[in-house]
């Protein structure tokens, strides 16, 4: 059966098999439910060592017709922020001052109850194989209500596949997931500050010594990884995820211009082939960069790519029966036959070596934001869904 390529793909995510690092592989093999069965691993953007469990996506405060950034033939951002200097930014910590400075200039629209915010987004994740790899193209959409509460949808799709630079295509490439894989998930009502829900940012304070304390905590959930790499990775996630509300992108910008170790990086390229100009930390083998217009220094989106080659051998750890029994429940709730799945699950649950390769230049994983707008209510779902829900 074409699901348990899932179970192959889940060791390169979570070589640990902790229940903390499960929930992210989980989804990751549920993304891949339909796969052929070559071995294949995707890899996933380091963020600096991060395993920050953030439920992902963005909620709230947009109108109808609201775009965040429209793409020309030529790539390029149609739309200007008075004031700016002409002159090109100085250095990593003055680009990002005019990026918080171009964020404080959008409107901050509020959306009427019931509505729900649609942000799209295009995809770059890199796939490695037993010696060959090759760069997965695709899209993204999130569906998120307006006051941070409720239900919100994430929708993905696979688009195309290209070579990585400097290592074969596979030989029997797996098949690409072109259909919608939806994810549906429950946002919590509480009032906690601490639910790292992307929904529950919405309603977060401007106030920057409350967002750097915010970021701290976030960034204390890494071990072993330099601090200015930690917070580097929290605040990166949380741009990503905030792109939503300008004026509160335009504060994390300015936490991110105080970080040390920033560099400029002139030509960086988004998922949608956007060329811009980038902030970054140079890492153990990555570069993790925040891109911007060249112009108006409006946030186009994140890539990490690799400086160098690196390969990674590990020995996976077993499945617990819990793991296995969760597991299985979730790929029945998508069609797959409960037998096969439990008979296979076991079989490739016992400890195997896995090796991947990642080139210098590949990109190991990108996103770019295309647009924004504001939805009536929530698409039809896509056949077997998967369901998640956030705690408080």
């Amino acid at each position: 059966m074409d699901e348990i390529t899932t179970v192959r793909r889940l060791w390169a995510e979570v070589p640990e098999g902790s229940g903390e690092d499960l929930r992210g592989a989980r989804g990751a093999l549920l993304a891949a439910a339909r796969a052929p069965r070559p071995r294949t691993w995707r890899t996933r953007i380091p963020r600096t060592g991060l395993k920050i469990a953030l439920a992902g996506g963005v909620a709230a405060a947009l109108t109808a017709g609201v775009l965040v950034a429209e793409i020309r033939p030529d790539g390029s951002d149609s739309r200007g922020v008075a004031g700016l200097p002409a002159a090109p930014p100085a250095n990593a910590r003055e680009l990002l001052e005019r990026a918080a400075r171009t964020a404080a200039a959008e409107p901050e629209p509020r959306p009427r109850p019931g509505q729900y915010v649609h942000l799209t987004m295009r995809t770059v994740t890199y796939w490695s194989m037993e010696g060959a790899g090759m760069q997965v193209t695709g899209t993204e959409e999130r569906w998120l209500p307006a006051g941070g509460t409720g239900p919100w949808l994430r929708r993905e799709r696979q688009i195309s596949a290209a070579p990585a630079p400097g290592i074969p295509l596979p030989s029997r490439p797996p098949q690409l997931q072109r259909e919608p894989e939806d994810t549906l998930t429950e946002t919590p009502a509480c009032p906690s500050g601490d639910a790292v829900a992307a929904s529950r940012m919405a309603l977060w304070p401007l106030d920057e010594a409350w967002l750097r304390r915010r970021v701290e905590t976030e960034a204390a959930k890494a071990t072993a990884v330099p601090e200015h790499l930690r917070t580097w990775g929290a605040v990166g996630n949380l741009i990503r995820d905030s792109v939503f509300r300008p004026s509160l992108t335009a504060a994390l910008f300015r936490i991110a211009a105080r970080i040390d170790g920033i560099t400029m990086v002139p030509d960086a390229v988004d998922a949608a082939g956007r060329h811009g100009i980038g902030v970054t930390i140079e890492e153990d083998y990555t570069r993790t960069e925040l891109i911007f217009d060249k112009s108006t220094y409006r946030y186009l989106g994140e890539r990490t790519v690799a400086t160098r080659d690196r390969t990674r051998s590990f020995t996976t750890r077993p499945l617990s029966k819990a793991h296995v029994d969760r597991i299985v429940r979730e790929m029945v709730a998508r069609g797959a036959d409960p037998k096969e799945s439990r008979r296979e699950l076991e079989r490739d649950g016992k400890p195997r070596k896995v090796t991947t390769r990642t080139p210098k230049g590949a990109v190991i994983g990108s996103t770019a934001v295309v647009g924004v707008d504001v939805a009536q209510a929530l698409p039809s779902l896509a056949p077997h869904p998967s369901h998640e829900k956030v705690s408080c």
